[in-house]
């Protein structure tokens, strides 16, 4: 009985959690700390938020973008300490990590916060679930840092846990640059055929190249991608070789692309120097797959 009891109990904490409004999400500033708000928290959603973030409203909505907490912190009355918070629900894992990937690079500094965290003098982002979270100082003062780090940890704490997407293991882990994985819901490599997608990079016999994967669901899908993405790249490059559902070009700007139709997925390698880390790479890449 008592095991029945504590079962249900760690289940309504869990739904609590998950059902919390996202504006209770925000923290609120440390009794005693001379913090404050400065802007009280307010609500954004799909069709306001470029009231709020005018030029990355667009691709907060590519990721489907279901809303938005926000508010501004201050230290007393001192303009040098203040910093802001905004916490997004982009209604799943894969669009929350779709999001923070988009704003990493692997020369960043990481933290664990969260699922995993990029920290810089001025801002620290980080996802957990279907949130994506995003700290702005408003200036370079350590104390700033030391809040904001503080408040970040709070937040990553009261977030409910999910597994990390099935999609991300897509890619092989083996030989892939950390932090380099990036998902797309559209228009990867410039192709507006393409839906979601994945682009990571890996290091093959020292060389360090790029590798794509297209998310089409079905041959019927997928087919007509391919073929307007080689029809693209004979068009922007010089073709080196050619043969049903594969293609390889120069291009002037990726360098070498080597593109697959395999059943229903587009798998490609670019920017390599030898053919044969190309073809290793893109065989790694169907493996991976188990199709």
């Amino acid at each position: 009985m008592k095991r029945i009891l504590f079962l249900l109990l760690a289940l309504c904490a869990l739904c609590a959690a998950q059902e919390m409004p996202l504006i209770d999400r925000l923290p609120l500033p440390a009794s005693g700390s001379g913090w404050r708000f400065d802007i009280e928290p307010q609500s954004y959603l799909p069709d306001n938020l470029f009231e709020y973030i005018n030029g990355e409203a667009e691709l907060y909505n590519d990721y489907h973008f279901a809303g938005m907490a926000t508010a501004a912190y201050i230290r007393g009355d001192d303009m040098n300490m203040t910093y802001s918070v905004d916490i997004s629900d982009m209604g799943t894992p894969l669009d929350a990590f779709g999001l923070y990937s988009r704003h990493r690079s692997p020369e960043l500094e990481y933290a664990a916060i969260g699922e995993e965290a990029t920290v810089s003098e001025l801002n620290i982002r980080f996802f957990k679930g279907r949130y994506f979270v995003q700290i702005n100082a408003g200036s370079f003062e350590e104390a700033v840092r030391e809040e904001m780090l503080r408040t970040a940890n709070a937040i990553a704490e009261t977030l409910p846990v999910a597994p990390m997407p099935r999609e991300l293991a897509l890619l092989p882990q083996e030989n892939q640059l950390p932090h380099s994985l990036v998902y797309y819901t559209r228009g990867m490599l410039g192709q507006s055929l393409f839906p979601a997608g994945l682009m990571a990079k890996f290091v093959v016999a020292s060389d360090t190249v790029g590798a794509f994967l297209v998310l089409t669901s079905s041959a019927g899908e997928s087919l007509p991608a391919f073929q307007g993405f080689s029809a693209s790249l004979k068009e922007r490059g010089s073709l080196l070789a050619e043969s049903p559902g594969r293609i390889e070009v120069e291009t002037p700007y990726q360098g070498r692309i080597l593109a697959l139709h395999h059943l229903h997925w587009i798998v490609g390698v670019m920017g390599y120097k030898e053919r044969e880390t190309a073809e290793r790479l893109a065989a790694g890449l169907i493996a991976n797959l188990g199709e």
